[in-house]
């Protein structure tokens, strides 16, 4: 061995002047690698060693960390971090290179043109962690792009990209490793450019040794002439191939030389029997490295992010060494959805800098990006991130870790649960997982451990089972030979309801699905229902069910087709949800039929467009053909199709609506289909979020879970909300199809109520009062209709009453326009006396996409207001572009510095906050509320948290939803206030009405839920009975309908506040009158809104309800 050269058969010689010759030779580069699937242009490039400039970080928002050490020197750290751009999850290993128990390698899929899973690759070489590796040539070799060594021996060259190693002195870094070599003959000598390289470049010699594989290398020779491959064997030329490539395997002793252009002219002059020598080593000496990986960018160097590049979003993968080079850093952050957005390059160099990396290098993201590991505690392996393909992608290679370090000495318990939380009376399975010194896991006897809860009142275990027997927190725990471990504990009250999640279940042949029984508390605090708590009763013929050990439950058809009612009993408590299996397909509309024709429609009266039938010979008849020009307005722009008469009739409970589309080519509007169901509710649903395809193409929407059928097809439509994007176009249409499944019988289930709605009773004479509304949708062009007079008449019936402010919550506009503005502000000033607020709302942008209007006519401060009256702190939010951060991320540092401030406030004893939306859709159709759930759920956790902490009441009222809905969740009221103007989208018996609603706050906060108190009114035109003569003796309900404008009648119930008022001789009560109470002819009960008649006779009942009331006279007999 000379220099770190490696020679084959003729080792005796080295030919003078060698080294000098390689370094004068160019270095090889893949000028014709395509871009990645991660979105990184795997070209060696001038940006790994980019100039190094400032730039602000996204600020952070929150953070969740949580690390454990998973063998000695070998720490995994878990991250959720939620900054300024979104959501970034992922997971880290520091290794500690120096630990001698620690070992690191390559991992590989056995052969270098080859793939597998990482945890595969890590199974067979027994590592305990290790992330994906190199970029590789996706779809074709699978050959990775870079450099592979193992233990010191070269698998592959990887031209001049950048490469992380590790030294037999276990010291990492991140440079180059550069193939020099040459193949010489009787006739001459050549340079060798590559080894088991996946391409070759014009005028290149490559080596391929038995580490190949299999894969074909024909993509090699192409179509040219100037190809030529040798096949030796023991070095000595077995074959020629001229203009094709060998794929045959190769066998030990056998190598092949493949030309290009100069390198295969070079080839040609050689002849069966000719003796070949090649020489190879690399610069520097691979022999003194443990291993090493081929790599993309350079992220850091010297300490400094140098990675400029803060443009595409992935999952990302990289590798990274400490300055002294004695710690490994393996990161994997997971991207492409709504848990994590990924990273971009830059992102991820400042990351891996924050981790204390001095160098670090970017590896293969996008659908790569795997981190497996063995968990403390735990035997075998898990894959720790979440793949974005939704497994893990086959990859030639990865960073290995091994420590098979045990003592056998217990150290700790990694204890485990699908929650901590559990109902009192019920039970909750925790499992523990012992581990020695080193981190490695102990097989111990399950006996052999005691479990324990503190306080002990909170229940007890039997085994590993623990049953709550008092609310409360506290800690649970496993003890065993004097060593303890702990783990949370929140014991919640009983549950009052229960319910199956998901409601609705559809099973394909040879699918299974997934469900939990969950329950809630009267606080409103919820989580699932261990299987062995519940009775199930189903058609055993038709489906299985498999209780798991997270808490949910398998379903598992055992026919092809068919449906049924679960039902899940939890003491006196049930719960319903449906089971389908299979589907049947059905064409609704071909548009072959001119004589009932789609008609064509658009908004805003700007838009141009039209609708046309057209022969499609390809589609073997006639498609309707949607025409649009979205150049004439920046206002949010649509047009639509409508079937005839409006509504098309889609028969059978549809789970599925689809049809074909031609696409124009990538002007990448949004599709949307809209349907009305039994209520009378209208369901939008996404067909396509851009049309961005040309040719035809079949999109369809789910129907949302929680219709009411059977269904009928209002309109397909095309819509654009940019105001940037100008342009004219047509698609396409034909073959509207559905996927249907056998009907189910499953009853409704209708919202409880909530304490807080009053019913038949006034806000108390002690509490001071102000009014909420919102979605009132005013635009300046129509000041006379119905939107303008549901408002007019609400601020006539709010001058009435004592109320200390009015809070507008969002969508006082329709769309965003000067004249919007001046007009609604001038109808609020004209009709209302007292102080207003304002918050923003989604229409507050429509039109520019900002809310520099808004700002300009209710000021700077309406973007975001906070404000403290008679003890309560008003939050007021701005939500307009669909949630906190996307709309304002400083908002989340203002929610958090004020939080903070009221728990220690004296002075503020309960705090309100108000945001246009929701932070959950009460709807099926989950389109109306934050648009990043997870966004939401922080938000719940940090006002949970702060009620429980400070004691202090919270609320949170919302609007967008065009329903009126009132939830308990964890201790916290949720308020969803109905439209005043616009349309409905909730169903008339589940809070579809228009409204507005009025806020009591009590000003001692004494008594349950008394501290909130809400009137819900509608805006009504009238009341209507529809029984006043009842028969004596029998219990029957007084059916009370709301009228509102355009004839929208809704049972005049919870959760509209209703207020009755009888005369002599009715007795309203929610106790049945004594019997000895001859004066009382009939007794009504408001609770329940039924009346009984004792004996014959008259009576007058007065019905009370927003600003209208109504007496009724009512017979018995």
């Amino acid at each position: 061995m000379i220099g770190g050269m490696k020679v084959a058969w003729w080792r005796k010689g080295i030919f003078a002047g060698l080294l000098l010759s390689l370094l004068l030779l160019p270095l090889p580069i893949w000028a014709q690698d395509p871009v990645h699937e991660s979105g990184e242009d795997p070209r060696p490039s001038s940006r790994s060693i980019s100039k190094v400039h400032s730039r602000e970080a996204p600020r952070v928002l929150h953070e969740e960390m949580s690390q454990e050490d998973i063998a000695q020197g070998v720490i995994m750290k878990k991250f959720d971090r939620f900054d300024s751009r979104g959501w970034k999850e992922g997971v880290t290993l520091t290794v500690n290179l120096t630990e001698s128990t620690v070992k690191t390698n390559l991992l590989t899929a056995g052969k270098v043109a080859r793939s597998e899973k990482l945890s595969g690759q890590m199974k067979r070489a027994g590592a305990i962690a290790g992330v994906n590796g190199d970029f590789f040539d996706i779809g074709n070799t699978q050959a990775a792009l870079g450099v592979e060594v193992e233990e010191g021996q070269v698998r592959k060259s990887g031209g001049n990209r950048l490469t992380a190693s590790v030294t037999r002195d276990r010291l990492g870094q991140v440079g180059q490793l550069l193939l020099e070599g040459k193949v010489s003959t009787s006739k001459g000598m050549h340079p060798l450019h590559a080894i088991n390289a996946h391409n070759l470049e014009k005028d290149e010699l490559g080596l391929y040794t038995t580490d190949w594989g299999e894969a074909s290398r024909s993509h090699l020779a192409g179509n040219t002439r100037g190809y030529t491959e040798v096949i030796l064997k023991d070095n000595t030329v077995v074959e020629i191939r001229k203009g094709s490539v060998y794929d045959g395997g190769l066998k030990p002793g056998e190598s092949i030389l493949s030309g290009k252009g100069g390198a295969s002219a070079f080839l040609r002059h050689l002849k069966r029997g000719d003796r070949v020598r090649v020489e190879y080593g690399t610069r520097p000496d691979a022999k003194n490295l443990l291993w090493a990986v081929g790599g993309g960018d350079m992220l850091v160097k010297d300490g400094k992010v140098v990675n400029q590049d803060d443009g595409p979003v992935h999952p990302r993968t990289a590798v990274g060494f400490s300055r002294d080079g004695k710690k490994m850093i393996l990161a994997a952050v997971d991207g492409r959805s709504p848990a994590s957005r990924g990273m971009t390059l830059w992102e991820l160099a400042e990351w891996m800098k924050e981790q204390g990396a001095w160098t670090a290098l970017n590896l293969d993201g996008g659908g790569s990006t795997t981190l497996v590991a063995r968990e403390k505690g735990r035997e075998g392996l898990k894959v720790v991130n979440t793949p974005s393909d939704g497994d893990e992608r086959p990859v030639p290679n990865g960073i290995g870790i091994w420590n098979h370090a045990k003592t056998g000495k217990l150290k700790g318990f990694h204890l485990e649960t699908s929650s901590s939380r559990v109902f009192m009376g019920l039970t909750r399975r925790f499992h523990s997982y012992p581990y020695d010194t080193a981190f490695a896991p102990i097989s111990m006897e399950p006996n052999h451990i005691q479990w324990k809860a503190k306080p002990s009142a909170l229940g007890k275990f039997k085994g590993s089972l623990f049953q709550g027997k008092h609310p409360g927190k506290g800690k649970v725990s496993a003890h065993a030979q004097g060593v303890k471990s702990q783990s949370d504990i929140h014991v919640l009250g009983r549950p009052v309801s229960l319910s199956i999640e998901p409601r609705l279940i559809g099973l394909e042949k040879g699918k299974t699905a997934r469900f939990w029984v969950t329950g809630r508390d009267a606080e409103g605090y919820q989580t699932y229902v261990e299987p062995q708590d519940v009775h199930f009763e189903v058609d055993e013929s038709l489906i299985g069910l498999t209780a798991n050990k997270d808490g949910s439950v398998t379903v598992t058809p055992k026919q092809e087709k068919g449906s049924a009612v679960l039902k899940a009993t939890v003491g006196r408590l049930t719960a319903q949800a449906g089971v389908t299996v299979g589907t049947e397909e059905k064409r609704v509309e071909d548009f072959e039929e001119e004589q009932a024709p789609w008609t064509f429609s658009k908004v805003p009266a700007e838009v141009t467009g039209s609708l046309a039938y057209v022969d499609v010979p390809e589609r073997g008849g006639k498609a309707l053909q949607l025409d649009y020009d979205f150049t004439t307005s920046t206002v949010t722009r649509a047009v639509y199709a409508q079937p005839p008469d409006g509504l098309l009739d889609l028969p059978g409970d549809v789970k599925k609506i689809g049809v074909h589309v031609q696409g124009d080519g990538g002007n990448g509007h949004w599709l949307r289909t809209r349907i009305k169901d039994a209520a009378g509710v209208f369901h939008t649903l996404d067909l396509a979020r851009n049309v961005d395809w040309s040719g035809w193409k079949y999109v369809e929407a789910e129907v949302p879970a929680g219709v009411q059928y059977p269904i009928q097809l209002n309109q397909i439509y095309l819509v654009e909300p940019d105001g940037n994007k100008q342009d004219k176009g047509s698609i396409l249409m034909d073959d509207v199809t559905i996927q249907v499944t056998e009907s189910l019988n499953l009853p409704r289930v209708k919202p409880r109520k909530h304490p807080m709605v009053l019913q038949n009773q006034k806000i108390s004479a002690s509490s001071w009062k102000y009014a909420v509304l919102n979605d009132l949708h005013l635009v300046n062009s129509n000041q006379t209709g119905k939107n303008v007079n549901h408002l007019k008449q609400t601020l006539r019936e709010l001058s009435q009453e004592d109320l200390d402010f009015v809070i507008f919550n969002g969508d006082l506009v329709d769309t965003d326009t000067k004249e919007n503005y001046r007009f609604v502000k001038e109808t609020i000033e004209d009709n209302l006396k007292i102080p207003y607020y304002v918050t923003p709302g989604n229409h507050e942008t429509y039109g520019t996409g900002n809310l520099d209007n808004f700002a300009e006519t209710f000021g700077q401060e309406s973007l975001y207001h906070t404000f403290d009256h008679k003890g309560v702190r008003f939050i007021l939010l701005n939500t307009s572009l669909g949630g906190l951060r996307e709309s304002d991320p400083l908002q989340w540092s203002q929610i958090k510095r004020l939080l903070g401030k009221t728990r220690k406030d004296k002075d503020v004893k309960k705090v309100i906050l108000l945001g246009h939306h929701p932070l959950r859709d009460p709807l099926p159709a989950k389109a109306s509320q934050f648009s990043d759930g997870k966004e939401a759920q922080l938000l719940e956790r940090w006002l949970t948290r702060f009620r429980e902490e400070s004691g202090k009441p919270v609320a949170v009222i919302s609007a967008h939803a065009h329903v009126n809905h009132w939830d308990q969740l964890d201790g916290v009221p949720y308020a969803v206030i109905g439209p005043v103007g616009k349309q409905v989208y909730g169903a008339q018996d589940e809070g579809g009405f228009y409204s507005y609603a009025v806020f009591g706050v009590g000003q001692s906060g004494k008594g349950k839920q008394k501290w909130l108190s809400a009137e819900v009114r509608p805006i009504l035109q009238d009341i209507r009975l529809k029984k006043k003569v009842y028969r004596v003796g029998k219990r029957a309900k007084v059916h009370l309908t709301g009228v509102q404008t355009e004839d929208w009648t809704f049972p005049l119930d919870y959760p509209a506040t209703v207020s009755y008022n009888g005369s002599k001789g009715l007795l309203i009560s929610e106790k049945e009158p004594h019997k000895r109470n001859r004066p009382v002819i009939a007794h009504l009960d408001p609770v329940t809104g039924t009346i009984s008649f004792n004996q014959p006779g008259t009576v007058e009942l007065t019905v009370k309800s927003g600003g209208m009331e109504k007496r009724f006279m009512l017979k018995g007999k």
